[in-house]
């Protein structure tokens, strides 16, 4: 029969493995394998990779024709909560015409100079 090993504590598995590494660590900076930075920066690496990092909050308002993408470049949905305010454009009066007689041939001057 095959021996069964009872059911483990995640719990206690990862404060096990946490003691032992610490274990490791500081074994090979007291033979001077590693320095006392160098044990730093791996704890601190592996303090950071431990922590899943929190997705990125979209910035405010895009401006027209922005076209929203993960990181992984796949597009997203537009939002459509937001309602769109269609401004009035309707004219309000004619503009003003102008005269053609002295409108008429001539060409518009532009006064500069080249130096």
């Amino acid at each position: 029969m095959a021996r069964q090993d009872p059911p483990k504590n995640a719990q206690q598995e990862a404060e096990f493995l946490r003691k032992m590494v610490l274990g490791i660590l500081g074994t090979l900076e007291t033979k001077g394998l590693l320095s006392q930075a160098e044990v730093d920066s791996i704890i601190r690496a592996a303090r950071q990779g431990a922590v899943t990092p929190t997705p990125p909050k979209r910035p405010g308002p895009a401006l027209p024709g922005t076209h929203w993408v993960t990181a992984e470049g796949q597009p997203l949905g537009m939002d459509r909560t937001t309602p769109i305010a269609i401004p009035n454009v309707q004219r309000q009066g004619e503009p003003p015409k102008a005269d053609p007689e002295t409108t008429e041939g001539k060409l518009p001057v532009i006064d500069m100079t080249m130096e």
